[in-house]
């Protein structure tokens, strides 16, 4: 009996910086959550001065913050009246010639199957090579080349719709899961007017 009370001392121990330990990882992701939230509603307020400068629409935006993993929830679609985040979901982004590349590069070369940042026009949706899709033109020096480099807003099954499981690689194109492109396409659509999607680091 004797010796096995250091052990149950030393598991009590344990289990006590264990639980200490979890409780404070709970407290930095929330504080991780909190800073990530204030830059979302940052970038949203931005994108809305934006949109109301250039007569875009003032009420729905989506935002592409690349800073973010790729197996973490990166691509809100906005409510920019509400403050809110109507769809959330991972977003691959480009290989740059890499396709196990964790790091996002952004380039507006074509060929480089990069992503490009900026703030992009959603434009009309067709049918492309992975089902529907929506032109994207890109506004800015960063991304002048999209149109032509065919980077454009659709979706492919090697997205997951869970964390943690990651995404797969794209050709330089926001590309999301069949799902989160169904929930996104709801808004796009019934949006009076053109639609912007804002891709930073």
């Amino acid at each position: 009996m004797k010796r096995g009370l250091p052990m149950f001392h030393l598991i009590s121990f344990l289990l006590l910086v264990s639980s200490c330990m979890t409780a404070s990882k709970k407290k930095d992701d929330v504080q991780i959550k909190d800073v990530a939230r204030e830059r979302l509603k940052q970038h949203a307020m931005t994108l809305k001065e934006y949109a109301r400068q250039h007569k875009y629409s003032t009420e729905l935006g989506i935002l592409v913050d690349m800073t973010i993993a790729s197996d973490k929830k990166r691509i809100f679609v906005v409510d920019m009246k509400t403050d809110s985040v109507l769809v959330s979901g991972l977003c691959a982004h480009g290989q740059c010639g890499d396709y196990m590349r964790e790091d996002v590069v952004f380039s507006n070369q074509p060929g480089s199957n990069c992503s490009c940042n900026g703030h992009f026009k959603i434009g009309g949706k067709y049918s492309g090579d992975f089902g529907l899709a929506y032109k994207l033109y890109g506004l800015d020096s960063t991304n002048s080349n999209a149109f032509d480099r065919f980077i454009v807003f659709h979706y492919y099954s090697c997205v997951s719709d869970f964390e943690n499981s990651g995404a797969c690689r794209s050709n330089g194109c926001p590309m999301v899961s069949p799902q989160v492109f169904k929930d996104a396409s709801k808004y796009v659509d019934a949006s009076k007017k053109p639609v912007l999607m804002w891709i930073y680091k």
